[in-house]
């Protein structure tokens, strides 16, 4: 019997085996997606304290600006769990508001409430922030030397 293509049990087989392997992967993409977002957003708000500490380290002697900073007043990093700036003063900001993401939430532990701060040596009060969005968790690590880091696992 001389025959060519498949039949249709192999079809339907073939489709059912095909529908399976996709009903596992897709769950599994769009937990990706998420991990991403929250890298990308962990990573930012890292960089954003990065960028904070240096600012307190490099400021100048009293009496003098450093970039519209008045030396005598020290700057915060406000945060929320809704966003975050670096503050001039309590009703001036510096930088505009950074928004988290919706479904995002955000915690922390150590610290002010929703304060960050650095001494002009770097050094700085350790604690940690976490960013988590379903099941996916980020730690932003400040530790008492004034080094930020990301982690996925929580900090010791």
């Amino acid at each position: 019997m001389d025959r060519r293509g498949y039949g249709t049990a192999e079809l339907l087989v073939a489709l059912f085996l095909l529908s399976v392997i996709a009903a596992a992967a897709i769950p599994r993409f769009t937990d990706l997606g998420k991990a991403m977002r929250l890298d990308a957003e962990a990573g930012r708000l890292a960089a954003e304290l990065i960028q904070y500490r240096e600012m307190i380290m490099t400021r100048q002697p009293p009496h003098q600006d450093f970039s519209g900073v008045s030396s005598e007043v020290e700057p915060e990093f406000d945060l929320s769990s809704k966003g975050y700036r670096i503050m001039k003063t309590k009703m001036e900001a510096l930088s505009p508001i950074h928004k988290f993401p919706d479904g995002m939430t955000v915690s922390w532990s150590g610290g002010k409430k929703g304060k960050v701060s650095f001494l002009m040596t770097g050094n700085a009060q350790p604690m940690t922030i976490y960013l988590s969005l379903g099941k996916e968790v980020r730690h932003v690590i400040i530790d008492r030397v004034g080094r930020v880091r990301v982690s996925i696992t929580p900090p010791d």
